[in-house]
């Protein structure tokens, strides 16, 4: 460990709530790394119960009051330390000449500025120190202060996917973004293909491909007492782009095989999955709609069920910390072709179906499926282990120098 190095970690909601549970398992790695950690997530509502996290690491919260429209309009105008980059951005792009993207330009201002002015990160700035470093867990939102703070401390930020990596989701222009690049000790990504994405895009940035990792908790049950019955499991939030529709629609188009069918998470489609269910179930197949389970509880479901198959028809994804988990069980995949999902499902590992399958595709794949052998946590454990990928990160930030 350095002396006196400290990280700073921005994060959406880590270490509240229940999202970015992988980012806790990241920073077991970093905390060992560095003296102090400083977790600065940017929403706070509902901050009960906190998650555990190492002894040297504290949380940074600013004003829990809600901000009112008006004072982030007036904040968001002006700021004079960004106003010559916030106008050349508007001329050097054309931003003028284009509604989306002078949309996407007011709205990233105001964030920028509300930023600049923000007591909280002006006093995170002020204690900077040449040692520490600056981790953005995020590649859109917070991470454009490593423009205007890269003189004061290392930065680095993470670019998974979805909706912080992929400049189509932003309809082809995300405001600033080459100036983040190049002000980025190193641009991490979770994927090959994230980086190549990237490094054509901004050619002098400095980019590594980091892959995220899960832990290892054994293999589950192997032995299934009743040959003839397929178990199958998904995770997710039930969110319309995850399709868990279209889950349970290939599941009940499977033929000549029982199946039992287990999905953890709950969200918005829960209710209409159950209706969805109750009306048009098969006999073929058992349905349980668990609901939200911890992340602790998920890994334990695995370690004590048997799972012959886990199955991800998400619209977009990153590269699915939930696939590398299912393969760390030795658990066989079969999911979309879809963002970076395809470095984690190799023939190893599993099957991909396109990205926009039908009911009868999925089907016939997964009976595909149940007459082939897979080997996935050989390919987990010299791609995906937690153990090799975190300390190879904290390893690289470590030595920041």
């Amino acid at each position: 460990m350095s002396n006196n190095k400290s990280l700073y970690l921005f994060t959406f909601q880590y270490p509240y709530a229940t999202r970015e549970s992988f980012a806790g398992d990241e920073l077991v790695y970093l905390a060992k790394r560095f003296d102090r950690v400083y977790i600065v997530p940017d929403d706070t509502s509902g901050n009960k119960p906190m998650r555990k996290i190492p002894e040297n690491c504290e949380v940074i919260i600013g004003d829990n009051k809600k901000q009112g429209k008006f004072k982030y309009f007036i904040k968001g105008v002006f700021s004079l330390r960004s106003f010559g980059m916030v106008v050349k951005e508007f001329f050097g792009n054309a931003v003028y000449k284009n509604k989306v993207k002078l949309k996407s330009w007011v709205s990233f201002t105001f964030m920028l500025n509300n930023l600049l002015h923000n007591e909280r990160y002006k006093k995170i700035e002020k204690n900077l120190c040449k040692n520490d470093v600056c981790y953005f867990y995020w590649g859109v939102g917070k991470n454009v202060l490593s423009i205007f703070w890269k003189d004061k401390a290392h930065m680095v930020s993470r670019f998974h996917g979805d909706w912080d990596l992929w400049e189509e989701s932003y309809h082809g222009y995300i405001p600033f973004r080459k100036s983040v690049a190049i002000s980025l000790d190193t641009a991490a990504f979770i994927s090959k293909k994230g980086e190549e994405y990237f490094k054509k895009r901004y050619p002098d940035s400095n980019t590594k491909v980091f892959a995220l990792g899960s832990k290892d908790c054994g293999v589950g049950p192997q032995i299934n007492s009743e040959i003839d019955v397929l178990n199958v499991v998904s995770c997710s939030t039930m969110w319309k782009l995850k399709r868990v529709d279209l889950i349970f629609d290939s599941l009940n188009a499977v033929k000549g095989r029982k199946i039992i069918w287990t999905h953890i998470g709950d969200g918005p489609e829960f209710e209409n999955i159950k209706e969805r269910v109750s009306r048009n179930k098969k006999e073929h197949l058992t349905v349980n709609l668990i609901g939200r389970l911890n992340h602790d509880d998920v890994l334990r479901y695995y370690q004590t069920h048997q799972v012959d198959l886990f199955i991800n028809l998400s619209t977009i994804e990153g590269v699915p910390v939930s696939i590398m988990e299912a393969a760390s069980f030795n658990i066989p995949v079969l999911a979309t072709n879809v963002g970076s999902t395809f470095e984690a499902v190799t023939e190893q590992v599993g099957e991909l179906v396109s990205p926009n399958p039908t009911p009868q595709e999925v089907a016939d794949r997964i009976t595909k499926m149940s007459q082939t052998d897979y080997s996935p946590r050989t390919y987990w454990e010299t791609h995906y282990n937690a153990e090799i990928n975190y300390n190879a990160f904290a390893n690289m930030m470590e030595k920041l120098d």
